[in-house]
């Protein structure tokens, strides 16, 4: 597992002109990023993991300054046997992210539990426990999206993504052109994308000057939220989160 990583996130909602206009200015800066195509694109699937109370939706809406957030997520359309998957856990401490991210190798419909889950470091695996038996986590929403995703040539530290055509899933549901195409699904219109910006160390000019010329604002546009939101779980009463019948008892 890679070491736990302290580092600013800045985010921003960008139309897909502004978009073209800040690659063509960062192209010479970047290059696509692992798990991507020649294009540098990847779809992405997210589940995400809650208590019964929605504890961590609750922590985001109410300002909460120390806050989580855990989520299973795989390059792909679905969660299929076989395949990596990641187990990632975000602890938020103001504007600053503390990021954990284990593989599960050989994933299984098992592994869906988070109670399976190990961690490599026996330090973060009893922190982990404290958090899963604290909110008694459970599946409580999945986030599709398609991905572009970049690293900076001389910046390693550097990642920009941009994300794009969001669509929310109840847990254990499976993708399919009806949710592609169902407004109801849609997390955010298909004219925009979700510029994020991710680095350790301090980001270079021309990110700066992207941002000025973009004039880009700061805009966070937590997918988790959004896909609680765009399901309508938010009205559901305590224990009822999800729908769909739990994998295991």
């Amino acid at each position: 597992m890679s070491s736990p990583r302290l580092r600013t996130e800045l985010k921003f909602v960008v139309h897909h002109s502004v978009q073209a206009l800040l690659m063509a200015r960062w192209d010479r800066y970047l290059r696509p990023a692992a798990h991507t195509d020649a294009h540098a694109t990847t779809p992405v699937l997210s589940l995400y993991y809650d208590s019964p109370d929605l504890d961590f939706y609750r922590e985001k809406l109410d300002g909460v300054a120390i806050r989580n957030k855990v989520r299973l997520r795989v390059y792909g359309v679905r969660f299929a046997a076989g395949q990596t998957a990641f187990v990632e856990i975000k602890h938020r401490v103001g504007d600053k992210v503390l990021k954990v991210r284990e593989q599960l190798l050989n994933f299984t419909d098992a592994d869906l539990d988070p109670r399976r889950w190990r961690f490599c470091d026996p330090a973060k695996q009893a922190a982990f426990a404290q958090l899963l038996l604290r909110h008694q986590l459970r599946p409580t929403a999945q986030v599709y999206y398609q991905r572009r995703a970049y690293e900076g040539v001389v910046e390693g530290d550097l990642r920009v993504t941009w994300d794009s055509n969001l669509i929310a899933l109840h847990p254990f549901e499976r993708l399919d052109r009806w949710m592609l195409d169902n407004p109801a699904r849609r997390a955010m219109p298909h004219s925009l994308s979700i510029l994020e910006v991710k680095a350790t160390g301090e980001l270079p000019r021309w990110v700066h000057e992207g941002v000025v010329v973009g004039e880009l604002r700061q805009q966070a546009v937590p997918k988790y939220i959004t896909a609680i939101e765009t399901l309508g779980l938010n009205c559901h009463r305590p224990g009822r989160v999800y729908s769909g019948i739990e994998p295991w008892t």
